[in-house]
């Protein structure tokens, strides 16, 4: 009985942290789906919600049992965190401007590869974290992943509405990738044995990766002299845009 109050805390504690890491790092999956998805209309972008927050619910029930092993191994965390980089310029670099036929079809493969390889990388980082927060504890593991399945759908959902309005979420979500992609490689467990503890590379690096990634993108474009996404689109356009 003595040990009741700081077993109830010690629950509590872990089922804040699951809390908070759902609504962390299902966010990222859920802003990288509704950006994607926003590049697509009508039923091709609830198909790619669906498709893209169905295939991050079950990787986090498939990979539950093994995720810490098979992110000790060394350098996969890493390839996965450059495999992200990739993800992150496409999405910048996606076609958004709804065009039909063949395109159409070529824009809706593409969003689905973009999800899918994503989803694979950061359901990974997500169950890790859920199961380190866990502790062991079967129950709180499922209460994670129960808590990250309404997250995925609603809000990428949410997301994939209000890009059409607001494509400053393009950069927001490139950015979040391209930060996960740096906090992935730096701490991956033969690139972390390597470093060590480094302050600038864990804390300071993947921040500066996040606003250097969408500058770079924007430079690139300027230098090419091709268009770039906006930040925001006027009423005109996003009636014109939701219409299309």
């Amino acid at each position: 009985m003595p040990f009741a109050p700081s077993v109830d805390g010690e629950l509590l504690g872990s089922i804040v942290q699951i809390i908070v890491i759902d609504l962390v790092l299902s966010g990222d999956n859920a802003i990288l789906i509704g950006v994607v998805a926003s590049s697509l209309s009508g039923a091709e972008r609830r198909n790619a919600i669906i498709i893209g927050a169905g295939t991050a619910t079950v990787l986090r029930v498939a990979l539950a049992a093994v995720a810490t092993q098979l992110l000790a191994l060394p350098f996969l965390a890493a390839a996965g965190g450059l495999a992200l980089f990739w993800v992150g310029w496409r999405l910048l670099k996606m076609d958004k401007s709804g065009h039909s036929g063949g395109r159409k079809a070529g824009s809706f493969r593409q969003a689905i590869g973009l999800i899918l390889l994503a989803d694979v990388v950061m359901s990974l980082d997500n169950i890790l974290s859920v199961a380190g927060a866990a502790h062991g504890n079967v129950g709180l593991l499922i209460f994670g992943l129960a808590l990250s399945i309404p997250l995925l759908f609603v809000g990428s959902g949410l997301i994939a509405h209000f890009t059409g309005r607001y494509p400053i979420l393009i950069y927001i979500g490139a950015a979040v990738i391209f930060r996960i992609g740096v906090v992935l490689i730096v701490e991956d467990s033969a690139v972390h044995e390597f470093l060590g503890e480094n302050f600038f590379l864990e804390v300071v690096l993947p921040w500066v990766a996040a606003f250097a990634g969408p500058l770079l993108y924007v430079a690139v474009q300027k230098l090419r002299n091709q268009p770039v996404n906006p930040l925001w689109v006027s009423r005109d356009q996003g009636v014109s845009r939701s219409a299309d």
